[in-house]
């Protein structure tokens, strides 16, 4: 009697309850499609943007719904609301790559980011100006998530990401401050350095009936403003580390970045070179300098050869001197470059002695062209297949390409400056090809005292090149707009779109490994358009080189030798030695991304992707408990109750209470609250 008691009660409360919990039958952070099933995580976080009135500006908060989906491969999917500009996808994209390569370096336990995809949902109330300044808090958002964090939701920030990680300047601070404090946070994040903003203050004044008006700027203090009008507290953050630390707790452990780079085995490689070329820049340099002084060249109104030739004679004394010094400091792929930019100069002042010795110039000129076009074939041929062992070889044989295409470019330019009888100029340029003709056979044979690892082919090396060349296509495009945004121009985007348009040509000319390293350095040149909007500093130079160091230091700890990243890592010292702070960076980036890419060689988005949708908040829901689609149910357990009280008890027991799945490993954060409950419950 008391089970069919129980059981009819059972049937009233299924009768007369709406539902039961929905995260019966499917576990929590789990959607189904047929045979497929997907898990996910997700989280919504707050951005502050400013928005544009007829009379000013105001700061807006954006909601930035992000959810990580498994059995994917990396791909991102971005839904704004109302329609923001490109640069809000271009961040979004950047914020999984700079969430990717620090998860990737993380020994703690995290999902594996190359095996999910990502969706960006953002909702504002206002059209937005511009959306860099939310790439820092959707890097936030895709690491709490694959690490499986939790983030503080009194914390609101705003910046700019960069590839480097570190967080970016932005404007529009104070009105993000306004739009903070609506939503309830006490804590706010900005980039380092901007502290302080510059307001236009008017001022009226009377004078003898006239009213004057004067408006002057003023600076302000961005902690005080938020301090004394809403009491939040203003923190600067230089990288997505800081930024971390303030909404998690956590943060990634920062290696220490070694004293020493240069290995025996890369000094038994350069040094030989180094000590060949220094032989051959000295002889190059008395042979030109003697047939100068034993040559008549013409040094008269309007034409001062004699003049111009010795500046080019006494260029290649000084780098003669440097390469000297270098190479005494054990400094040996400087010591080389500085060997090669004097034998270039050399050449040049011996092509000009012999130019004004001889009576038929053209023919001179003509004669050294055909001579140096057949050196190139021969280094072509060589070049182009020479074979890929691993990755040393990969490294070596990507450097002699490169140059065998530079070479063909210089030739292409003599025989141009030819055509047009600047004869000149034609000789520079056969010596600039020369030189870089010589040094094909010299990377195609640095190679030998290594231990070469890894398995590469052509087929993955031409892959891997087209994925870099559109990685550095994406990253150009970007860069432009945000550059653009900011009212700013920079070199690095001119140089970056040419080293792309040479890294595609080499890749349809069969020269796949120059390509993808052409690519590298096309993506270095479109990344620091955006780091160094504000300029190099000694602070983000020593980041660089930091970081670069470290990324070699890793490579070798899996057996691959970087010993192009090296050798850039060892030019960027050099250069930043002269105080040539800007192309010091651009070196210890190009060995930072060499040396970290040679350890990642399979190509992105191998993996299809099992897309399903962007999950709603809520998981599906299987089971509908609803009063009408069970009332049957109800009649049936009164029926029956007296019959089978005991068994059908311990059946609905069952159903009722049936055995927690397996937890998944998204499960802990799927289902998370809206920001506005959270705060509903704090109160």
């Amino acid at each position: 009697m008391k089970h069919q008691i129980f059981l009819i009660l059972i049937g009233v409360f299924l009768l007369f309850s709406p539902s039961i919990p929905h995260t019966l039958g499917v576990p929590a952070g789990s959607i189904s499609e047929g045979n497929i099933a997907l898990e996910y995580r997700n989280v919504t976080v707050y951005a502050p943007a400013v928005s544009e009135l007829g009379t000013g500006y105001m700061g807006v908060i954006s909601t930035i719904t992000v959810t990580i989906q498994g059995n994917g491969s990396g791909r991102v999917f971005v839904d704004t609301l109302p329609l923001t500009d490109v640069d809000m996808q271009g961040s979004a994209r950047l914020a999984v790559k700079v969430a990717t390569a620090l998860v990737n370096s993380d020994t703690r336990p995290h999902l594996d980011p190359l095996t999910c995809d990502y969706f960006f949902v953002v909702r504002t109330t206002s059209p937005m100006i511009g959306g860099p300044s939310a790439g820092a808090i959707m890097t936030v958002a895709v690491i709490s998530l694959l690490e499986n964090w939790t983030l503080d939701n009194t914390t609101v920030m705003t910046g700019m990401i960069n590839p480097d990680g570190s967080i970016g300047p932005i404007g529009g601070i104070p009105y993000k401050i306004d739009a903070a404090h609506n939503v309830g946070a006490t804590r706010f994040l900005i980039p380092k350095g901007q502290m302080t903003y510059t307001e236009m203050v008017t001022e009226y004044q009377e004078i003898n009936g006239i009213i004057w008006q004067n408006t002057y700027p003023v600076t302000r203090n961005v902690s005080e403003y938020a301090q004394t009008n809403y009491g939040m507290e203003v923190f600067e953050v230089e990288d997505i580390n800081d930024a971390l630390l303030y909404f998690t707790g956590w943060n990634f452990p920062v290696a220490e970045s070694p004293d020493k780079i240069t290995t025996e085995d890369y000094i038994s490689a350069m040094k030989p070179l180094a000590t060949s070329l220094l032989d051959e820049c000295r002889i190059s340099y008395e042979n030109a300098s003697e047939l100068f002084n034993t040559t008549t060249i013409p040094n008269r109104y309007p034409n001062y050869y004699r003049n111009q030739v010795t500046d080019f004679l006494n260029t290649a004394s000084d780098r003669l001197s440097e390469s000297i010094h270098w190479y005494d400091a054990e400094v040996y792929y400087t010591s080389t470059s500085k060997s090669f930019q004097s034998l270039i100069d050399s050449h040049f002042v011996s092509f000009i002695c012999e130019y004004f010795s001889t009576e038929d110039q053209e023919a001179l000129v003509q004669r050294l062209i055909n001579q140096t076009t057949e050196r190139y074939h021969r280094s072509n041929t060589l070049a182009k297949n020479a074979s890929i062992q691993g990755m040393v070889t990969l490294q070596c044989v990507g450097a002699a390409q490169q140059r065998i295409t530079e070479a063909a470019s210089y030739l292409s330019e003599a025989n141009t400056s030819f055509q047009n009888a600047d004869y000149f100029t034609s000789l520079y340029n056969i010596a600039f090809a020369q030189e870089r003709i010589e040094s094909v056979q010299w990377w195609l044979n640095i190679s030998t005292p290594f231990h070469d690892t890894g398995a590469v082919n052509e087929t993955m090396i031409s892959s891997l090149a087209e994925e870099y060349l559109d990685d550095a296509q994406q990253s150009i495009t970007y860069a432009q707009i945000i550059v653009s945004e900011i009212g700013q121009t920079s070199q690095y985007l001119t140089d970056a779109q040419s080293l792309l348009e040479t890294a595609r040509s080499e890749q349809e000319n069969g020269y796949s490994a120059a390509a993808l390293f052409g690519s590298f350095e096309a993506l270095v040149k479109a990344n620091l358009a955006l780091e160094l909007v504000d300029g190099v500093t000694t602070d983000k130079l020593e980041r660089a080189r930091g970081q670069a160091s470290v990324s070699i230091t890793e490579s070798r700890s899996i057996g691959i030798e970087p010993l192009l990243a090296v050798s850039y890592y060892e030019y960027g010292q050099s250069l930043a030695n002269e105080s040539s702070l800007d192309n010091a960076i651009v070196y210890y980036k190009y060995a930072d991304l060499i040396a970290g890419a040679l350890r990642f060689t399979t190509p992105y988005g191998v993996q299809s992707s099992r897309y399903v949708g962007v999950p709603d908040k809520n998981p599906v829901v299987v089971w509908d408990f609803g009063p009408t689609r069970y009332l049957g149910f109800f009649i049936l357990f009164a029926v029956i109750g007296g019959l089978a009280g005991l068994g059908i008890g311990i059946l609905l027991a069952g159903v009722i209470n049936p055995r927690n799945p397996k937890q998944s490993v998204f499960q802990k954060e799927t289902n998370p609250q809206s920001i506005e409950d959270y705060y509903k419950k704090q109160k």
